[in-house]
């Protein structure tokens, strides 16, 4: 397929436009979605979800379109026919941001039996129409001039429209895939980042007085309904948000400011719990945050979103309520030394030994959404076991997914070499958990079997990337995506993903 045929079509759909009917206003895309993604790893993915649905592919000397191969005629031996087939043109917005369009070209052949002189001749025209391939570019025509004018209808106008359904499957495979956490474990790390701290990094809230009004300044509805001793609070979130821990933080005091004791579970290893503690006695001063941020977890290379600047600002938050005298604390749950089911049946452990000792309080642990599914199994482990299965015998077990708006978060993910890239990503929501912007914070609950666990939604908002807490309090990524903060890959296996 030569880039000039493909030039030539889209001309076409230009130009036809003013001459054909438009498609309903509806089915037409408001705006172009740009990923956050290189124009490379966009177009792998659509060849991908192509594939799956059993399109074969033709080459292109264009890198950045991809053609599949004319589909078999729906009316064979008709002369009456139409054939089908993709394409995809991308757009490279900058380095890592790119948008993909994905359009159903058309094109039909119409025949005329007034040409055709005897019913044999025509029998084996049709037996050859079903073998031949119309668009084959070497085409041997022979002396039959009926045939030449019918293939040169085939080389005419094309229709195309643009397949919103795919594209819309194209942005949730690259947007919506789970977390990907990164287990730094015993492998050597690069030389770490330079901490930033100039003045304007520090958090400031230990220098405010309590507000007359009190800790909480916003309610989340319908936790009210759900608030008992001994409440279990499982949420799932999409990591390297800000708007994320922001709602949690509201979910523990409004928890705690009704005289419950309230543990807050972040997912970060439990070595870091004596840095924790240490910060939540502290006056939060710049002193006490330089002292939160030297573990390891904080400055380690592959920064993955539960080391964010909001995750910070949360445990300040906790250290703040603590100070107001509500009851409040933090516990690390997580490893950095075991992957996989391991992992997950590490993390449940620390919550069922802890209800064993204390039965009334109310346990809000927030994780990756990954170990927060009741079922087992995911698409790189069948086997996989999640830390909300091994806790379903919990009868005040309630597990919330993150419900939100479309948005960029911090996240990590494999190149096409399979190497670790973290930076911003787009975040797009599944429909089951997709929600407007500009709520507020509410949780709706599901209906469930007796037999099941409490399930619902928790909706946070259109999501807001949180960059690492070393790389400072910058609330939005900078206009030029290219130079957005990235941490790079390594030459070297990863030690653990999940």
């Amino acid at each position: 397929m030569h880039c000039r045929w493909l030039t030539v079509a889209v001309l076409l759909l230009s130009v036809g436009c003013a001459h054909s009917k438009r498609a309903p206003e509806a089915e037409l895309p408001k705006y172009e979605h740009v990923f956050q993604k290189p124009l490379a790893e966009a177009l792998a993915a659509t060849r991908q979800l192509l594939e799956e649905q059993g399109y074969t592919f033709e080459e292109t000397e264009d890198p950045n379109q991809l053609v599949t191969t004319w589909s078999e005629p729906d009316r064979a031996g008709s002369r009456n026919t139409t054939y089908t087939r993709y394409l995809v043109t991308g757009v490279s917005v900058a380095p890592r941001q790119s948008v993909v369009r994905i359009f159903r070209m058309t094109q039909q052949a119409a025949g005329n039996d007034v040409e055709w002189k005897k019913v044999w001749w025509k029998v084996y025209m049709e037996r050859w129409e079903q073998e031949a391939n119309p668009f084959v570019k070497e085409v041997d025509f022979g002396q039959d001039d009926a045939m030449t004018k019918r293939l040169s209808m085939l080389r005419g106008a094309q229709h195309g429209t643009r397949d919103l359904d795919l594209e819309q499957a194209l942005t949730l495979r690259l947007e919506s895939a789970p977390s990907v956490e990164v287990l730094a474990g015993n492998a050597a790390e690069e030389k770490r980042p330079t901490a930033v701290r100039a003045p304007e990094f520090y958090l400031e809230r230990w220098k405010d007085e309590l507000p007359a009004e009190g800790p909480c300044t916003t309610s989340v509805r319908g936790l009210p309904e759900l608030l008992h001793p001994g409440l279990t609070l499982l949420i799932g979130e999409q990591l390297g948000s800000n708007e994320a821990p922001d709602v949690v933080g509201h979910v523990v005091c409004q928890a705690a400011q009704t005289g419950l004791a309230v543990v807050l579970g972040l997912s970060l290893p439990e070595t870091e719990q004596a840095r924790v503690d240490a910060y939540l006695s502290s006056p939060g001063a710049p002193a006490d945050q330089d002292a939160l941020l030297e573990g390891r977890f904080w400055t380690r290379t592959y920064q993955d979103g539960r080391s964010s600047r909001a995750v910070m600002d949360l445990i300040d938050r906790m250290r703040a309520l603590r100070a107001a005298g509500l009851r409040v604390t933090v516990v690390a749950y997580d490893t950095d030394v075991l992957n996989g089911s391991e992992r997950d049946a590490a993390q449940a452990r620390v919550w069922t030994k802890r209800r064993a000792t204390k039965p009334d309080e109310v346990q809000v642990v927030l994780a990756g959404n990954t170990h927060t599914q009741m079922q087992k199994g995911t698409q790189w482990d069948p086997s996989f076991t999640p830390m909300a299965h091994l806790m379903k015998e919990n009868r005040s077990l309630i597990v919330l997914d993150m419900s939100y708006a479309q948005g960029t978060r911090w996240g990590c993910d494999l190149d096409r070499d399979s190497k670790l890239v973290c930076g911003i990503v787009g975040a797009t929501p599944a429909p089951a958990v997709a929600a407007r912007p500009g709520l507020s914070p509410y949780i709706q609950m599901r209906k469930t079997s007796a037999t099941e666990s409490l399930q619902g939604l928790l909706y946070v908002g259109k999501l807001t990337t949180s960059l690492p807490a070393l790389l400072g309090p910058r609330m939005a990524p900078p206009t030029d995506p290219a130079q957005a903060p990235r941490m790079p890959g390594r030459d070297q296996p990863l030690p653990g993903i999940f």
